[in-house]
């Protein structure tokens, strides 16, 4: 089979040699319609410029909303992108059609939705790293995600000291295959230590996780934890303003957001994604899958405990 070549693109796009070499190296003198067929030429029949490393990597995040997990997640991952002198577009889901604008040596996908994603390397044959998102082995896309081991570990924390009726809020993100690992272990953990998982978990949007007290109170809950690095502040703020002394009443813990788990009083105990491992193991697997055009590789990173005041001690 006949390689590829620039002037076998030009053929099929209908203009120049040197167009396509230009539009392929990035050059500002091509219009961006022009571009974009000869870049979707390129990616449909596996081609780009021999010994070309673009260095770009194109990173694509559900919204530009970057508090909590995202924020933090992105803040390491440009870290650690620099450090390997790599050059970072952030794209929205809402926006995939703009990796058709420039050339990207490799793709980072932060997105839930599983659909959107599992089509990438059918239209971009580069090499894609799944961070904390959906992922497929058959698609060719990699994952790099935290254990859902740690949530048991944070569990089991409470139930260590003295917890017996533990609260799980669950972030609503539809079709986050994480989130879904999460609840799967407290669905275990609830039948290992005979709760009623149905009672004693809600999932809830950011806007309205603080209507999930009334249920924590109705399920006589005396631990929380929530799988958001936002929420345990703000259920806890709920808590104390309805008269509930943490950890005296209800021991409080979730994800990691050290300002706001910190500033709160009592400060937040927490389980801490390892953002900087997340960072270096996504731009490693990436990097070698752009080198050596390494096999899918998956990689899980294990939480952190971070103990605070929020959960009641055993005397």
């Amino acid at each position: 089979m006949a390689s590829t070549t620039i002037r076998k693109i030009a053929g099929l796009t209908g203009v120049s040699p040197a167009t396509v070499y230009r539009a392929l190296s990035g050059s500002s003198s091509v219009s961006m319609a022009t571009r974009r067929k000869i870049i979707a030429c390129a990616y449909a029949n596996n081609y780009t410029l021999p010994g070309h490393s673009c260095r770009n990597i194109a990173i694509l995040v559900p919204h530009f909303r970057f508090y909590g997990y995202l924020g933090n997640m992105l803040a390491h991952l440009e870290k650690a992108l620099h450090a390997e002198n790599y050059r970072i577009q952030l794209i929205p889901e809402s926006d995939l059609a703009v990796l058709g604008d420039h050339m990207f040596d490799g793709i980072i996908t932060m997105v839930w939705l599983e659909g959107a994603v599992l089509t990438l390397p059918r239209e971009y044959d580069i090499p894609i790293v799944s961070l904390n998102a959906a992922f497929s082995v058959l698609e060719n896309i990699s994952l790099v995600a935290s254990e859902k081991g740690g949530i048991w570990q944070a569990l089991n924390y409470l139930k260590q000291h003295g917890c017996r009726r533990i609260f799980f809020v669950g972030t609503l993100t539809d079709k986050n295959p994480i989130e879904s690992e999460r609840l799967e272990c407290f669905r275990k953990f609830c039948l290992d230590n005979s709760l009623n998982f149905d009672r004693m978990h809600r999932s809830v949007c950011a806007v309205d996780v603080e209507s999930v007290l009334p249920d924590i109170l109705a399920a006589e809950a005396d631990g929380v934890f929530c799988a958001s690095e936002t929420y345990a502040f703000r259920i806890g703020k709920a808590m104390q303003k309805h008269g509930i002394a943490i950890p005296q009443d209800i021991s409080l813990m979730g994800l990691e957001a050290e300002e706001l788990n910190t500033s709160f009083e009592p400060a937040i105990t927490a389980i801490r994604q390892d953002f900087e491992k997340l960072a270096e193991s996504t731009v490693k697997v990436l990097s070698q899958a752009i080198e050596k055009h390494s096999p899918v590789k998956n990689i899980r990173v294990p939480y952190i405990l971070v103990e605070r005041e929020s959960v009641k001690k055993l005397i």
